[in-house]
């Protein structure tokens, strides 16, 4: 017996919808008709009565889905067990990068010395959202998350090395009203009646923290970072964070000073679950932590 049926069995068993199951399985809706008409020749039984509208299960198929059930999961139990082991083999070390952090400066320089200065080692790079590193990290889905974060962030649990620390600014297009009007200072009062940019996040902005207790007109929320550069573009709204990003040096934005009241900073940062024990990974933290002075930017 073909395992993938006892799947597509499964899948339709919890659909009771032909279509619906050979979406979910990436098939055609007649190619999981055979397959199905198969298990049933196979294994000498009707598992489903069909009618117009209804796909229903028979006794029979009640018996199969319970049964097929618990062998789905040991299957899945034993897969995982073996792609655990072969990871554990290959020495996979995972790594976040923010996609904003200064490439040339900090990115590449990073990549190159982990590459050179461990070959028998694998590296998994990819990049998220600041709390989407953050989480990551927290929940130990990658071993070492290099990102820039707000100093009133959680970060309980984690160790972390500290690369550069810089004000949080005011950011807005040369188009914007606050600088075709040759302002040199941002009040209170200018944010009240101004619209600000935040990227959307998976939780809410911390208590207390500034995103918390700025007042401001309209509140923007945008999916990324790229998304709100574009948006600052338009010259409408402002956003707040660090030149510590991407060419943010070399930009045509326009930067303010924070009021004294509401000023914080960002630290650029690498940083590992306190709980993550694999040698490689504690290996690597040291090094980055004594060789921090060279990625300067």
């Amino acid at each position: 017996m073909e395992f993938r049926r006892i799947e597509y069995f499964l899948v339709l068993a919890e659909k009771l919808n032909f279509t619906k199951a050979a979406q979910k399985l990436f098939i055609s809706t007649p190619a999981l008709t055979k397959q199905i008409r198969l298990l049933e020749e196979e294994l000498g039984l009707t598992l489903f009565t069909r009618s117009t509208h209804n796909v229903e299960l028979t006794e029979e198929g009640l018996l199969c889905r319970n049964q097929f059930s618990s062998v789905k999961a040991h299957y899945d139990e034993a897969l995982k067990v073996v792609k655990e082991a072969a990871n554990s083999r290959r020495r996979v070390i995972r790594i976040g990068f923010f996609a904003p952090l200064p490439k040339n400066e900090l990115v590449n320089p990073i990549v190159h010395m982990l590459t050179s200065e461990f070959p028998e080692l694998e590296f998994d790079f990819s990049t998220n959202s600041l709390d989407g590193l953050r989480e990551q990290v927290k929940n130990r889905e990658i071993d070492l998350g290099f990102t820039n974060a707000h100093e009133f962030e959680d970060w309980i649990g984690c160790d972390r090395i500290i690369f550069k620390t810089v004000p949080a600014q005011i950011v807005v297009s040369d188009k914007h009203p606050w600088v075709r009007s040759v302002k040199d200072r941002i009040t209170e009062k200018d944010l009240e009646e101004a619209e600000i940019l935040l990227m959307i996040k998976h939780g809410p902005y911390e208590f207390n923290s500034f995103y918390a207790r700025v007042r401001t007109r309209l509140r923007t929320f945008v999916p990324d970072f790229d998304t709100l550069l574009i948006e600052l573009e338009k010259g409408k709204g402002f956003a707040v964070f660090p030149k510590a990003f991407n060419d943010m040096e070399h930009s045509r934005f326009v930067f303010y000073d924070l009021p004294e009241k509401l000023a914080f900073r960002f630290h650029t940062m690498c940083s590992c679950s306190s709980s993550n024990k694999n040698p490689d990974v504690r290996k690597i933290f040291s090094l980055i932590k004594t060789r921090k002075s060279d990625f300067s930017f």
